[in-house]
């Protein structure tokens, strides 16, 4: 037990010792923060780093860090849903800088460089509360006591101290705060609103500052998107709408609305609003494992140790918090005259499902890129269709003229359609008597797409369904097998891509091996786009959102039929029967009526060349005379076995008529 205990309590001697050195009781200021650990001078840009021992692939918990990866290997991405920022120019500045502030040639560290003084009290040491005044180097950090503090909790760690120095001092960093700073007038005043009716610190709309730069049209490399970053799956837990018209990640009240939740959330579980940011970064999951791992919910502690946090999220938080001191002292980081952009919170009108931005823009008065600006989440530059009026932003003074004209206005000629089950483009435009193109063009259809059921699909004004004719029914290959079902009727699907057994057994509840024997299939085989299969549905069975079609909707076609080989002779060549004679095979019969011996072997299942005992049934495609119809040749025409062959190839004379 001794020997397990004793790294243990070496470390945690170590961090005592650290804690007691930094301890300094002075007065506490008028809003109070803890105490920073002093900070080494800042290397030369090009200063060479010392030579450390690599980085082992797995890292000996207790081992404290402060700098870069000790091998100078890139800087890792988190693993969780906020993972990977957007690449815009001046986060881009920012980490290029941030390798130069937290590099291995800059490595702060918390450590004494004596030797560790071992308090026994057993208890971890209080943070020091007074605000330093010179750093180690000599750098005067006085400045900081004078500085106002946001609504978010601010210890002075030497990676907050650094960034603060970095956004007063580096041209740098001045230049990416001011940016910031005049792009915030934007959307600063709404989301302190949304965090403010939340009962949450109003500050933290300076995170949405460092994930996106303010950008609602960001996009990191994983897929994140908006001002807050959301992942898809976050995204939709939270409640913002994703389809192929709405992308609400972009919308800045709804996500700031969903981002706020989601911390919140966090907050609630983790006890801290630094760990709730930095499992924003980091994700959930991630984080409470780490927590378990290394035995501290403390950020700080948790920042310092090696690998416990993935260094991104070690610099995210300490960041966020600099930039919401620099935005709270902005005479001191020299954004007292940085011009704010003006709001973009404009009036909120509600619009008819389907309506373009070009008719709100006519009825509003403003152009249509203004209103793109203002409504991001608009994929396709329209309301999206359905039942619904939907809620969008127009500028500031515009709602009422808006309101009162676009009931003046036409808002487009169209109606919707839902995607059903398994339902393809070729066959809602069968449905709906719309051709192929005008639905791509409508709907803004990427060749090839695939259509998810429930998809709403725009139509022209007017479109109808209904029964094809006769002639235009979906010829459906069915085995010769007759089912009897008491109590069900029979349904057929077309396969679209994606389609497998299990899922059409599980929507038209009925068993795998039903379908795999109404159809003769191969159960481990794949579904191949365009196949119909016979299904027998449960009565009490609701197939309106399916694509399902009836018996009267299809032209079904037993195998072996006379449909069924007129339908697969893709020339539309006649199928006979001829009798064999001695000394036949099918490469002397396929001769004598000009048809391939491949054909031949492909028709009769047997080889081309192999001698045909007589009186064997012969099968044959061939073509019709010149100008003659389908009435003028026999279906089955069979040769007499005893007449000799004649000018036309042993074949007896066609009928007058055929009796179809």
């Amino acid at each position: 037990m001794r020997s397990r205990l004793r790294p243990l309590l070496c470390a945690l001697s170590v961090v005592v010792a650290v804690g007691a050195a930094q301890a300094q009781p002075k007065p506490k200021p008028s809003r109070t923060a803890k105490a920073p650990t002093a900070t080494k001078p800042a290397a030369k840009p090009g200063a060479k780093p010392a030579g450390k021992k690599p980085r082992e692939d797995v890292p000996t918990p207790g081992k404290v860090v402060t700098g870069n990866p000790s091998n100078g290997a890139p800087l890792p991405r988190p693993s969780g849903d906020m993972a990977m920022g957007p690449e815009t120019p001046e986060l881009r500045s920012l980490t290029q800088a941030e390798r130069e502030l937290f590099g291995p040639q800059n490595a702060t560290s918390n450590l004494d460089t004596k030797l560790p003084r071992v308090h026994a009290t057993g208890l971890p040491p209080a943070p020091a509360t007074a605000t330093p005044t010179v750093a180690e180097g000599g750098r005067d950090i006085a400045w900081l006591s004078k500085l106002d503090l946001p609504d978010l909790p601010i210890r002075w760690e030497a990676r907050l101290v650094r960034y603060l120095e970095f956004f007063r001092d580096d041209p740098r960093g001045k230049a990416t705060l001011a940016l910031w700073a005049r792009r915030s007038g934007r959307y600063r005043d709404g989301i302190r609103k949304v965090l403010k009716k939340k009962g949450m610190p109003e500050d933290l709309a300076w995170l949405a500052m460092i994930e996106s730069g303010y950008d609602p049209s960001a996009r990191s490399p994983a897929g994140a998107v908006g001002l807050w970053q959301f992942m898809p799956e976050s995204g939709r837990a939270y409640g913002l709408a994703q389809d192929r018209w709405l992308d609400q990640r972009y919308a800045v009240r709804p996500s700031t609305e969903a981002a706020a939740d989601f911390l919140s959330d966090l907050q609630r579980r983790l006890g801290s609003w630094e760990l709730a940011m930095a499992a924003y970064n980091m994700g959930y999951g991630g984080l409470v494992s780490v927590v378990k791992r290394y035995n501290t919910n403390d950020y700080w502690s948790l920042s310092q140790l090696e690998g416990a946090l993935p260094w991104e999220t070690t610099l995210y938080v300490p960041k966020i918090l600099a930039a919401a001191v620099a935005m709270k002292n902005p005479a001191v980081f020299g954004l007292k005259d940085v011009p704010h952009d003006p709001s973009t919170d404009g009036e909120e009108i509600a619009a008819p499902p389907g309506t373009t931005l070009a008719v709100i823009a006519q009825a509003s008065g403003v152009p249509v890129k203004e209103l793109e600006q203002l409504n991001p989440e608009l994929r396709l530059s329209r309301t999206p269709p359905g039942t619904v009026a939907y809620t969008l932003r127009v500028p500031a003074g515009r709602g009422a003229q808006a309101q009162q004209n676009l009931p003046k206005l036409k808002t487009g000629e169209v109606q919707v359609t839902t995607v059903r089950f398994g339902e393809t483009l070729d066959q809602i435009s069968t449905r709906t008597h719309v051709p192929q193109t005008k639905l791509a063009e409508l709907n803004h259809l990427a060749k090839g797409e695939t259509l998810k059921e429930g998809a709403v699909l725009l139509l022209p004004k007017g479109a109808v369904g209904g029964v094809p004719a006769d002639d235009k029914l979906l010829p459906v290959v069915v085995p010769q097998e007759v089912f009897v079902y008491p109590g069900r009727r029979r349904l057929f699907h077309r396969v679209a891509v994606g389609d497998t057994t299990k899922d059409l057994a599980e929507r038209y509840h009925v068993t795998l091996d039903e379908i795999v024997k109404w159809n003769t299939l191969d159960p481990s085989g794949r579904l191949q786009e365009g196949m119909t299969l016979q299904l027998f549905v449960p009565a009490d069975v609701d197939v309106a959102k399916t694509a399902a079609l009836g018996e009267s909707e299809v032209r079904v076609i037993p195998v072996g039929s006379e449909q069924f080989f007129a339908l697969t002779d893709p020339k539309g060549r006649k199928r006979i029967e001829i009798t064999a004679k001695s000394g036949d095979t099918l490469a002397s019969i396929g001769q004598r009526h000009n048809v391939s011996p491949a054909l031949m072997e492909r028709i009769n299942r047997r080889g081309r060349n192999d001698a045909l005992p007589e009186g064997t049934k012969v099968y044959l495609y061939v073509d019709p005379p010149q100008g003659a119809t389908n009435g003028a040749i026999a279906a089955n025409p069979v040769s007499a076995p005893s007449a000799p062959a004649s000018a036309n190839g042993g074949l007896e004379p066609l009928p007058a008529a055929d009796p179809r």
